[in-house]
């Protein structure tokens, strides 16, 4: 019996011992697979950092267009504004201007008449005249 209760005490070590001994590798291999996946972790984090900013920089690139756009849209509108007030100014005076020759160019025509109807009628009172003064003569 003593003989069995050795050989049980050196089994007992003996697995006692190969268990230890495996218990490092394993809290090795635990360590490993734990740095292993740290790292994995720390990669797609930076990944997830790079993407971030490349979204943020086109983020705030298309804000600028976007801002641009919107100064040029309203100074474009201010353009059209102007042009539209000088436009509708310039249709006004021009108008004003047509009629104003329309005036002017009937009271030349009327002038004309008013002075062709003088002259004919002093030129038919200059012969009336005459024919009155040489009925006299003669008569």
């Amino acid at each position: 019996m003593m003989r069995l209760i050795k050989i049980l005490a050196i089994t007992f070590l003996f697995c006692g011992s190969m268990a230890l001994a495996e218990e490092p590798a394993v809290a090795s291999q635990t360590s490993t697979a734990e740095t292993e996946l740290k790292q994995e972790l720390a990669v797609r984090d930076s990944v997830m950092q790079v993407q971030g900013d490349a979204c943020t920089l086109e983020k705030d690139s298309l804000r600028s267009v976007i801002e641009s756009e919107k100064a040029k849209s309203e100074n474009w509108e201010k353009s059209y504004n102007t042009v539209k007030k000088d436009n509708e100014t310039c249709a006004q005076m021009l108008v004003t201007s047509i009629g104003i020759n329309e005036k002017k160019q009937e009271k030349e025509q009327e002038d004309r008449r008013s002075a062709a109807m003088a002259a004919s009628s002093s030129f038919l009172g200059g012969v009336g005249i005459g024919l009155l003064i040489m009925w006299l003569i003669m008569k």
